[in-house]
């Protein structure tokens, strides 16, 4: 019996990654606010292949959707 399942683009989706510097371009942070983040515990999930960092494009738009606070109420 074959256990073996093909991956194609029908069965898995692929993350889109981006470096640190398109990441810090999509957040409007420095580069050096991702690596502080990175060090410090990071906020932001990252993946790490060999030396170097990427991100998901879909955890870099949760993390702006996480941290996007409602306009004030003026309507009194």
């Amino acid at each position: 019996m074959d256990n073996t399942t093909e991956i194609t683009p029908a069965t898995q989706t692929v993350p889109v990654l981006v470096p640190q510097t398109e990441a810090s371009r999509i957040l409007s942070k420095s580069e050096k606010w991702l690596e502080r983040d990175r060090w410090a515990g990071p906020t932001i999930p990252y993946v790490k292949m060999g030396r170097h960092v990427r991100y998901r494009v879909a955890d870099l738009l949760a993390y702006i959707d996480a941290n996007t606070k409602p306009a004030a109420d003026t309507a009194a």
